[in-house]
């Protein structure tokens, strides 16, 4: 489906057509280290994005044990009992409770018909990645060694010269990923420049 308000060079372009790499909607991960604020720039850019036609489904991956299916709640008891998956539907929201998935494309597999689909970590994926990067969190660059980084929010020069963002330049982040999305969702738009707070590239002295 081709979203409001996007690039025309989108519209009526099959799924496939848009991204190569893989069928369905193209996937863009936000990836950094725990405390760099992934989340605090998915729930700005998430709007920004949608009033930019874009419609935006998310993937959160943690490493952590999380209770999703409590002990003693209906559809814990029907796992209990042997089956393989449970969903609970509600007026407003659905739920699904299974075995994890092993990839991401499993996981887009089950998202309602999008555009776009942010993932929030990933980070040694093979995904194409904007990465958060916060100076007091980490010195370490993600960008440094995957390429498969197209920009990046920092309160620091990249190592690299690719764009890059204050963290908070969430118009800029969003013009970005539109541009990425309109050209096909699986490689920078290197000739675009981004609106907003883009830095100047240059070589970090290390």
């Amino acid at each position: 489906m081709a979203a409001r308000g996007v690039n025309s060079r989108t519209r009526g372009a099959s799924p496939s057509s848009r991204n190569a790499r893989r069928p369905g909607p193209p996937v863009l991960a936000i990836s950094g280290p725990s405390g760099s604020g992934k989340t605090w720039l998915l729930v700005r850019l998430i709007p920004a994005l949608i009033v930019r036609g874009l419609k935006v489904a998310a993937l959160k991956h943690s490493g952590h044990e999380h209770p999703l299916d409590k002990r003693g709640k209906d559809s814990a008891r029907l796992r209990d009992a042997g089956a393989e998956a449970v969903i609970i539907q509600t007026p407003n929201a659905m739920a699904l409770f299974g075995p994890p998935r092993e990839s991401v494309d499993e996981l887009v597999a089950l998202l309602p018909k999008v555009d776009l689909v942010l993932v929030e970590g990933w980070k040694s994926s093979g995904l194409p990645k904007i990465e958060v990067h916060r100076r007091s969190v980490s010195r370490e660059f993600l960008c440094e060694s995957d390429r498969q980084v197209l920009a990046i929010a920092t309160d620091e020069r990249p190592p690299r010269r690719i764009p890059a963002f204050d963290a908070d330049d969430v118009d800029g982040i969003a013009h970005f990923v539109v541009g990425w999305f309109a050209e096909g969702g699986t490689v920078s738009p290197r000739k675009r420049a981004p609106r907003g707070g883009r830095r100047r590239p240059a070589r970090a002295s290390r």
